[in-house]
C-alpha cells in the first residue's frame, strides 16, 4: 500500500511529527511519500500512484490540498486534525496514532462531498466550501442578480457580494453570515447574500443539480474556497462531477462537533 503525506500548517510540526513517526513505526509494508517535500523525512511522491493520502492541519489545510492538487482530489483522504477548527477532521494529532491502523487494512467507510463548479471568461474553478462573489472595490456595494438556467429569478439587488455554498460549506463562511447549517447528507447549496442592502434578499437553500448564473453589474472577484481565481462580469455555477472523498473509522457526529468545534464560546 501506498500512502502520501500532506502537511498544511506551519504551527504543531512537532507534534505532527511525533504522530506520523509513531504511526509509521506501528505499520508494515506500506510505502509513505510526502506530498510538496512537506516532511523532509520521506520520499517525494512522484504523480498520483498512491491509495490514500494523510492530511495533517485543519480544515483550511484540506482545502488547500484539493486546490493544489487536483490529480489527487478523488484518493480517499484520511484528515488528521492539527488546525483551530478541523471540523471535517476524522482524528486529532492529539489521539493515538494507533486509532487509524484499522484504516490500511480496508476497515473504513468513504464519506463522499459534493463540490460546486463556477465557468467564467472561459476558465473554471470548484468549491467544496463555497464560491464567493465579491466587488474588486472593497468600499463599494455589487448590484448581483441570481437567475436559474431556465430564467426564473431567485434575487437581486445591491449587496457587499454573494457566497453559493455546499453543504459542506454551511458551516463555513455561510454560517457567519447567519446562514443556517445544512446538514451534509442533504444535496442542496446554499445562496446566501453578504451584508444585503435590502432585507428582501434572505438565504436561499436550492437545489444541488440546478445551475445559477450570476451576473454583476460590476467586475467582481470570483473566489473559491477562498481562493481567488480571477474576475468577471457573469459566471456559471453547477455541479462539480468529482466529489472529495473523506476516509470515516467511526459514525460521523455532525451535531456533536457544531456543539464542541463550531459553537464553543
Amino acid at each position: 500500500m501506498k500512502v502520501g503525506v500532506y502537511v498544511g500548517v506551519s504551527y504543531g510540526v512537532d507534534s505532527i511529527r511525533q504522530f506520523l513517526s509513531k504511526l509509521i513505526s506501528l505499520t508494515q509494508g506500506i510505502q509513505w511519500f510526502s506530498v510538496d517535500n512537506s516532511v523532509e523525512a520521506l520520499s517525494g511522491l512522484e504523480g498520483s500512484d498512491v491509495d490514500m493520502i494523510i492530511v495533517f492541519g485543519g480544515d483550511g489545510s484540506l482545502l488547500r490540498f484539493i486546490h493544489t492538487h487536483p490529480e489527487l482530489m478523488g484518493k480517499p483522504i484520511l484528515h488528521v486534525g492539527a488546525g483551530r477548527i478541523n471540523f471535517l477532521s476524522e482524528i486529532l494529532v492529539t489521539e493515538e496514532p494507533s486509532n487509524i491502523l484499522r484504516a490500511f487494512k480496508g476497515d473504513y467507510y468513504i464519506d463522499e462531498r459534493y463540490l460546486l463548479s463556477a465557468s467564467f471568461n472561459g476558465s473554471k474553478c470548484y468549491a467544496l466550501n463555497e464560491i464567493v462573489v465579491r466587488c474588486t472595490d472593497p468600499g463599494r456595494m455589487a448590484t448581483i442578480s441570481v437567475t436559474e438556467e431556465h430564467g426564473e429569478e431567485l434575487m437581486s439587488g445591491r449587496m457587499d457580494g454573494l457566497i453559493v455554498a455546499t453543504p459542506t460549506g454551511s458551516t463555513a463562511y455561510s454560517l457567519a453570515l447567519g446562514g443556517p447549517v445544512v446538514d451534509y447528507r442533504v444535496k442542496s447549496k446554499l445562496i446566501v447574500p453578504i451584508a444585503p442592502f435590502s432585507r428582501t434578499l434572505v438565504p436561499i437553500v436550492h437545489p444541488y443539480d440546478v445551475k445559477v448564473k450570476v451576473t454583476s453589474m460590476d467586475e467582481s472577484y470570483i473566489i473559491c474556497d477562498g481562493f481567488i481565481k480571477g474576475k468577471a462580469v457573469s459566471l456559471l455555477i453547477e455541479p462539480w462531477p468529482e466529489k472529495v472523498r473523506l476516509v470515516r473509522l467511526r459514525r460521523i457526529m455532525m451535531y456533536e462537533k457544531l456543539r464542541t468545534r463550531l459553537l464553543r464560546p
